[in-house]
């Protein structure tokens, strides 16, 4: 049962870190992926906290298929 245990918890450690690692490339995706949009549609929204995420979000019908693509890759 001992084996079981340490099993799950290592499998749940392992899972975490990996959500954890996509999570902290995610901005810089969309920084990379949605670079136009950015200073076209959010360049008065101030960085952080998925502002410009947000603002992206809010602007979808005029993003363009690769940057739609990152921001659903995303969510």
């Amino acid at each position: 049962m001992r084996v079981g245990l340490f099993l799950g918890i290592a499998i749940a450690l392992v899972a975490e870190t990996a959500v954890a690692k996509n999570r902290l490339t995610d901005p810089v995706r969309v920084a990379r992926d949605c670079k136009d949009e950015v200073e076209l549609y959010c360049k008065e929204v101030r960085p952080g906290s998925q502002r410009i995420t947000g603002c992206l979000k809010a602007k979808a019908p005029q993003l363009s298929p690769a940057c739609t693509a990152t921001l659903k890759s995303t969510e």
